[in-house]
């Protein structure tokens, strides 16, 4: 017959009973949360936004700063900083703080010319250049270390091709690049290079004297791309050649065998691709600039917008945000992103107006806030932390500029469009306006 076990024996066992309760309790829990919501917190705590590129203070309405005029740009006197009908404006950026302007001067023909700027502190970068030959208004495009303007006129185009350092004009003449045709040999400004484009046949780089150079045989329209390297549909579908808008060169990207490529979104420091296996069944896998495969891992889902150091991936029930290592930190219901700070926000439409507001998302804790009636997708400039400044993209807009509070969601100043030459862009850090009659460029700056 079995003694029941002493009393402190009984104890002892209970106590470990208890014990061993108590830790799978709290391992269960701990995996319970890490596969609900603990391991996006915990991606969150290591994560961090990249290096700001904050504007100034931009919470009072803004006052000229540095001026320059088409006196002090050399230009002769009525003169006025246009590009005619050229959507683009005659402001070409380069993703510095440089930028090139294009001028015209009156007379019996009007003159065309081109100069430049330095927005860091106003100083003229070279004197004007005479762009002759011409009736109509020049398109000026960025290739590599030069500027290459183009008009044509009838059957006929004319280039200049100026040295974006010192301004001197190594090449004038004839071009076989055209600004009209879509179909042969047609100008396209892509990241630091001009391209020209041929419909259904492919894409041709720019030389030194404007002549189309190497090409690259695909469908002819330049797809995603950064400041160097690009994407082409090959003409068939599901395909794409990736290549250097430098040299033509061909680059062969580790993607996996017997899939179909959908389109690729660029970040700092490489791209995101979306592949497809069959219809519907899609996942996406990141690549650095050579097209070298940087995480070994497939996610479900189909490619969303980028900012900052943040991309988004969208499956069939959630619209996940990712940083650029692949780590999840945030699931939402979708929409365009816009990452200022550690807050991202993030757009969504009212369903009875249809109008379109950015939430508010504390990419720290998670948190949402509440939605703000401005838009954050087109037109945005940037931010000083607290106040973001847009500029509408409809060049028939009563406004150039206006500035919304990021707390309060009101709008704190705006600029009104008064004349048909006035615009308000960023070169660099600086925001700079080109004043409404044409003849005045000059920075924005706090009060």
């Amino acid at each position: 017959m079995s003694q029941p076990l002493p009393a402190r024996r009984r104890s002892r066992w209970l106590l470990v009973l208890a014990a061993l309760v108590t830790v799978v309790v709290v391992v269960s829990g701990a995996i319970i949360w890490w596969f609900s919501a603990g391991s996006e917190a915990w991606a969150r705590h290591r994560w961090n936004p990249p290096e700001s590129d904050y504007l100034p203070s931009m919470r009072a309405n803004p006052v000229p700063g540095w001026k320059t005029d088409i006196a002090t740009l050399g230009l002769p006197p009525a003169s006025t900083i246009t590009a005619g009908n050229d959507p683009s404006g005659p402001i070409i950026r380069t993703g510095s703080s440089r930028a090139y302007l294009t001028a015209s001067s009156p007379g019996p023909t009007p003159q065309w010319w081109l100069t430049g700027v330095d927005a860091a502190d106003g100083r003229r970068l070279f004197a004007p250049v005479a762009l002759n030959m011409t009736t109509r208004a020049p398109s000026c495009f960025i290739n590599g270390a030069s500027v290459v303007c183009i008009a044509e006129d009838d059957d006929r185009a004319t280039a200049w091709v100026i040295d974006r350092q010192t301004g001197q004009m190594t090449y004038t003449g004839p071009t076989d690049v055209r600004l009209t045709s879509w179909e042969k040999r047609s100008a396209r400004q892509a990241g630091n290079y001009l391209v020209a484009v041929t419909e259904k046949q492919g894409i041709y780089g720019v030389g030194p004297q404007a002549e189309t150079t190497w090409f690259v045989p695909g469908a002819g329209v330049v797809g995603s791309h950064n400041d160097d390297t690009a994407f082409q549909g090959t003409g068939r579908e599901d395909s794409a050649t990736m290549f250097s808008l430098k040299s033509g060169e061909v680059i062969q990207p580790q993607f996996p065998d017997g899939v179909g490529s959908r389109g690729a979104t660029f970040f700092e420091g490489g791209f995101a691709e979306q592949f497809t296996e069959k219809p519907g069944d899609d996942f996406v896998q990141f690549f650095d600039t050579a097209g070298k495969l940087t995480i070994n891992k497939r996610f479900d889902g189909k490619l969303g917008g980028t900012t900052g150091n943040l991309i988004g991936i969208a499956d069939s029930d959630s619209y996940g945000i990712y940083t650029l290592q692949g780590d999840k930190l945030l699931d939402l219901a979708g929409g365009r992103i816009q990452l200022i700070g550690t807050t991202l926000w993030v757009s969504e439409k009212d369903k009875v107006t249809q109008s379109t507001a950015f939430r508010p998302y504390d990419m720290r804790t998670g948190d949402k806030g509440e939605p703000c009636e401005f838009d954050l997708s087109t037109g945005y400039l940037g931010s000083d932390g607290t106040v973001a400044v847009r500029a509408p993209v409809n060049p028939k807009s009563d406004l150039l500029a206006d500035a919304w509070d990021l707390s309060t969601c009101e709008r704190v100043w705006s600029i009104p469009r008064n004349g048909p030459l006035g615009r308000v862009t960023r070169l660099g850090d600086t925001l700079v306006r080109l004043s409404d009659d044409g003849t005045e460029l000059y920075s924005l700056v706090a009060p």
